[in-house]
């Protein structure tokens, strides 16, 4: 099945949701996933899947300790008690580490994936309003500039996560 031969070594969390979570996420309507085959082992009637990310909802209840500069930018009023979000909840491509510890990778770009993502959601946003998108990340610097040069800004880290968001346009 293809989603136990995904594979992400770099992130294991990302590997675990796929093989293990995304289903029951589907069933009970927590998340949607959204998969990107390789096109060339589709047309051969195989599926590959390069990359995937998932789509959901998060609610932030707003703070004394939040900028509110950064919820009127969100929210569009700076004594909004509550930020929507569209949550970009997980993103990942391919990765496996062979056996001489080098890695095949897939060739899809962080970039490319995040206009996949993006491309759903200003979809989505023509019958269900959103105007902002959240990313919840670690605090490693590849992953902070893939969304820093994305244009997300950097909002809080709650204790577990760096949060970013942008505003769509």
């Amino acid at each position: 099945m293809a989603l136990s031969d995904f594979k992400c070594s770099q992130d294991l969390d990302i590997e675990t949701f796929l093989h293990t979570n995304a289903e029951e996420f589907l069933y009970r309507d927590w998340c949607s996933v959204y998969l990107i085959l390789d096109e060339k082992q589709f047309l051969n009637g195989k599926l590959k899947i390069e990359a995937y990310f998932t789509l959901s909802h998060k609610t932030l209840s707003v703070t004394d300790a939040m900028s509110k500069t950064k919820v009127k930018e969100i929210n569009g009023f700076k004594s909004a008690e509550a930020l929507h979000f569209v949550l970009i909840g997980q993103l990942g491509k391919y990765v496996l580490k062979n056996d001489d510890g080098t890695y095949t990778r897939s060739k899809i770009t962080s970039k490319e994936i995040l206009d996949y993502a993006f491309e759903v959601i200003y979809t989505s946003s023509h019958l269900i309003p959103c105007r902002c998108v959240l990313v919840e990340c670690s605090d490693e610097k590849k992953v902070r500039n893939t969304y820093e040069n994305y244009g997300f800004k950097f909002f809080q880290n709650d204790g577990e996560h760096n949060q970013y968001y942008k505003v769509l346009d």
